[in-house]
């Protein structure tokens, strides 16, 4: 498991810095601890969509970052129609 780093400190703003640079946008969760709720997704597409991100949320929320490109879904996709 990664080690924790605050999304507010420099390395935190570079690793979201060089995912974005990498190419198409981020996928962000974010989990909310001892809360009883499920975890909120937010899609970025650049820094500033992030920073507007980190004002809104809670100090203790915990931050998934990844490029939405690199998502896989080994067991194969579903499809449903209602």
């Amino acid at each position: 498991m990664a080690k924790l780093q605050s999304a507010a400190s420099t390395r935190g703003h570079e690793a979201v810095h060089a995912l974005l640079k990498a190419g198409g946008p981020l996928l962000i969760e974010v989990r909310h601890p001892g809360g009883a709720i499920s975890p909120d997704w937010y899609l970025c597409d650049s820094e500033e969509e992030f920073d507007t991100l980190l004002i809104q949320l809670n100090a203790n929320a915990v931050l998934h970052v990844n490029r939405v490109w690199d998502l896989t879904n080994p067991t194969g996709g579903v499809c449903l129609r209602r």
